[in-house]
């Protein structure tokens, strides 16, 4: 499963900017799996999908930000952007709907949500 603190709120975003508020655990009962392709596919293979790309990112995302000086150094910060632009952009994850499009804005959610959360994504248990 994915980590309550650091991976979560990552999560979530991915969620909102990727299928829309309605886009997952829409179903028209709460708590009751549907099997309804939405964007061509099912909510479990939606979750899938969102899992492995918080996992991939947050990856990243730790390895980065435990680099000393990391949001004062610029070039550390761009190759972060071209890391994550990097997996939002391979092959297992192109065919999420809307996702090359706003590319540059998840990236930069990405980057808030990472400097907000800074200190929870290197030293939570």
């Amino acid at each position: 499963g994915l980590h309550r603190k650091k991976q979560m709120p990552l999560f979530r975003m991915f969620r909102r900017e990727i299928f829309g508020n309605g886009g997952l655990f829409s179903s028209a009962q709460p708590g009751v799996a549907t099997t309804q392709a939405l964007f061509g596919m099912t909510e479990e293979d939606r979750i899938s999908h969102l899992v492995d790309l918080t996992q991939k990112a947050s990856l990243v995302l730790e390895r980065e930000l435990k680099l000393t000086g990391f949001w004062e150094s610029i070039p550390a910060r761009n190759k972060l952007k071209a890391d994550l632009q990097k997996i939002l952009l391979s092959p297992e994850f192109v065919k999420l709907p809307d996702l090359i499009k706003n590319r540059a804005h998840i990236i930069s959610r990405i980057m808030e949500i990472a400097e907000k959360n800074n200190d929870t994504i290197l030293y939570a248990e």
